[in-house]
């Protein structure tokens, strides 16, 4: 079967070999008329979703009543990433539900902007209860897009917020659970990680395990569970490297071996907005430990960059990942939220030094609550290298 796809710039379109996966295109590449996200059936049912262009106005019928996603949008180095901050929903009368905080006391219409009031509104303070927190005359598709305009200036002063549409949670089957291992270790973790996985009803199927720094690559699957063994070695960007060219699916979660998951971590996973095809929804705001779920076609488009991690450094290794290397390479990108702080994001928190592996060596505890999941990582002068 074949598919045509019009744009403005045939050129700016990313396709990718695999099956089911979505086409992403640059923002500033296609321009939209109606704003409005393009959905084309392909052979595997899932749909081809562009990006759509930002466009004036605010489709007021479609926002008011129906619950979204607040969110603050950053800006990557070709694309976005956005920060939820609740979950709300703007009623008829001008109460905002859902969402407690004064900024967004209520809501109005605004009739200062470049189009006209009926399609455009403001957030109003509840400390005033008349001057706007933020106005919102701009679209992206049916997503709202508003600008910050209250206190503090020094750190928000025309901040981009958005409201993304809220849709009933999907099966997410086409989720998987990513483990990044390696030979040295990978006898003594694994067993402990996957009996915490399978407490949490994650099915054997969904499960992916990559043992990096092998003699020789072979795929084999142990007590149900798929696992690969790569010559590739590059601890956990080699999972990443490995995962596209060996499983298909929508998004995988990257996990370590060394992580302690806890009730609720699946649920925490697999809840997430899938309003925009996103490349990348990283744990904490700045991907910390490269944990997050990663697209297929993302890891797909950057599978040539991932490969040249071969025999990578740990030193250089924790450089790029501390540097928020992958997310910046995101041109659509979501934090993940907590269901339990009403959908705001959480940054990742460091606790007590612990030796968690009882090998003598202390690692700090590293919290990411937005997931359910701890990660210990080296302290001091400990080698990196080691368990």
């Amino acid at each position: 079967m074949t598919w045509l796809i019009v744009t403005a710039n045939p050129a700016a379109l990313q396709q990718f070999s695999t099956k089911g996966t979505r086409l992403h295109l640059h923002l500033d590449d296609v321009a939209f008329p109606s704003g409005s996200i393009v959905e084309t059936p392909i052979p595997s049912g899932e749909p081809v979703s562009l990006l759509p262009h930002l466009s004036d106005g605010v489709d007021m019928g479609l926002l008011v009543g129906s619950p979204h996603l607040f969110g603050r949008m950053k800006s990557l180095r070709n694309g976005f990433m956005i920060e939820p901050v609740a979950n709300l929903t703007l009623q008829p009368d001008g109460r905002v539900t859902g969402h407690g905080h004064p900024n967004e006391g209520s809501w109005s219409a605004y009739e200062h902007g470049e189009v006209p009031a009926e399609k455009a509104f403001a957030f109003v303070s509840g400390g005033n209860g008349y001057i706007p927190s933020s106005t919102w005359v701009q679209s992206m598709g049916d997503m709202p897009i508003g600008h910050f305009c209250d206190e503090p200036e020094d750190i928000h002063a025309s901040q981009r917020l958005c409201l993304i549409p809220h849709h009933p949670q999907r099966p997410a089957n086409d989720v998987i659970y990513l483990v990044a291992s390696c030979l040295r270790f990978y006898e003594r973790t694994m067993p402990v990680l996957l009996e915490q996985m399978l407490a949490e009803g994650i099915p054997r199927d969904r499960i992916k395990v990559v043992v990096n720094g092998c003699e020789h690559d072979e795929d084999r699957t142990i007590d149900g569970i798929e696992h690969a063994f790569s010559t590739h070695d590059g601890w956990e960007w080699s999972a990443l490297y490995e995962a596209p060219l060996r499983w298909r699916f929508g998004y995988a979660f990257l996990m370590h071996d060394t992580n302690v998951i806890f009730p609720g971590f699946r649920r925490s996973v697999e809840g997430f907005n899938r309003h925009l095809p996103w490349d990348h929804l990283p744990a904490s705001p700045l991907a910390r430990c490269l944990l997050g779920l990663y697209s297929h076609a993302f890891l797909t488009r950057l599978n040539p960059w991932l490969k040249r991690t071969h025999q990578i450094s740990k030193r250089d290794g924790i450089i790029a990942e501390a540097s928020a290397e992958l997310l910046l390479r995101a041109r659509c990108a979501l934090v993940m939220s907590d269901a339990e702080a009403n959908g705001h994001f959480r940054q990742a928190e460091w606790r007590e030094l612990v030796d968690h592996f009882n090998t003598g060596s202390v690692r700090v505890r590293r919290v990411f609550p937005s997931i359910k999941l701890h990660k210990f990582i080296h302290a001091g002068p400990a080698s990196p290298e080691a368990l």
